[in-house]
């Protein structure tokens, strides 16, 4: 899994806290560091949005073989 955790937001405003997050995550290219997407394998998971912490969410990769 990749663990993404954006910047500290006001509860209030979660939603746009978890859209630029998804935007992160739509450009980041995992085979940088060896790996790839695997959404196939497992599912995403996020903890629940709370403001102080940043919003944080992982996705499943899967190692790339060399």
């Amino acid at each position: 899994m990749m663990v993404f955790q954006g910047q500290p937001f006001d509860d209030e405003s979660f939603e746009d806290a978890i859209g630029e997050q998804w935007e992160v995550m739509k450009s980041y290219n995992p085979e940088l560091y060896g790996f790839r997407w695997a959404d196939e394998d497992a599912p995403r998971f996020q903890l629940e949005p709370v403001g102080y912490r940043g919003y944080i969410e992982a996705r499943p990769v899967r190692q790339v073989n060399i």
